[in-house]
């Protein structure tokens, strides 16, 4: 799956000044990194920090202009493996007041062929609906992200390959292919962009199953207690013209959130503060 390649160089230095024969010194250059190293890379980026706590901003932008707001609370804590988990994430609507209450929580597996998790509350119909493989295909809150989307993928879910290096937005980025291992998924393959420097991920297309460009996701960074973490996140979907923004606020990391800030009954009544 892995496809690793060295590039070795070899200087041959001669001794100026002396009748000895020249000695030949073998040097080896960097290894170069593979697209899932540089994928591996950028997910550690994301996972320095412990936890977040902070506010969603989405706006819906139809093709002719017409604009929807969403505001969401969100909660997220990082279990690096530990009891089986990568991540939990839990999800609060807060506007429109007709969507108050509806949440969305993912469990996210750090185990190998263990699908994550998910579940959705209705408040108006005082349920719990568990999210199945299927419907994580569904559009996020009528966003351009779907609900698998909002998860994160484990790495060897996918056939990461190293297509290029090119500058982006006037710095220097790798450029990697990665392909659903899965018949099921609605993707064909996404390309992403990651800094060279920094290792944040700039931006990700998404192709369909006909390997044609499906949505264009940016996304923009920014520093919180030496932490990267994200700012804002723009989806366009290049087939329908249909564009969701994401901007974050009141950005709290390593709040100190629990275990039980991720359960069905957080998923109802919310987060204590």
């Amino acid at each position: 799956m892995i496809r690793k390649t060295s590039i070795v160089l070899i200087a041959f230095l001669s001794l100026a000044g002396t009748l000895r024969p020249a000695l030949a010194q073998e040097e080896s250059a960097p290894k170069e990194l593979t697209g899932t190293e540089i994928i591996k890379k950028s997910r550690d980026l994301i996972y320095e920090v412990q936890d977040q706590k902070n506010t969603v901003n989405l706006s819906l932008i139809e093709k002719d202009g017409t604009r929807k707001k969403i505001v969401a609370t969100r909660y997220w804590k990082n279990y690096r493996s530990q009891e089986g988990f990568d991540s939990k994430m839990l999800l609060i609507t807060e506007f429109p007041p007709d969507s108050r209450g509806v949440s969305f929580l993912i469990w996210d597996y750090s185990e190998q062929n263990k699908t994550d998790d998910l579940w959705l509350y209705l408040p108006a119909l005082r349920m719990v609906r568990r999210i199945s493989a299927q419907d994580q295909n569904d559009a996020f809150l009528g966003s351009d992200l779907t609900f698998g989307d909002m998860g994160q993928r484990r790495i060897d879910e996918d056939e990461h390959r190293l297509l290029k290096e090119e500058n982006y937005l006037g710095a220097p980025a790798y450029v990697v292919e990665s392909v659903p291992k899965e018949k099921e998924s609605i993707y064909g393959k996404k390309v992403s962009w990651i800094s060279k420097d920094k290792w944040t991920l700039l931006k990700i297309d998404y192709y369909d199953r006909n390997q044609k460009l499906l949505k264009r996701q940016t996304i923009e960074w920014q520093t919180l207690d030496n932490l990267n973490v994200w700012k804002k996140t723009e989806v366009t979907n290049v087939q329908n013209s249909h564009r969701t923004i994401f901007e974050v606020s009141d950005l709290k990391v390593n709040a100190g959130l629990q275990d039980g800030d991720f359960t069905e009954r957080t998923l109802k009544t919310g987060v204590k503060k």
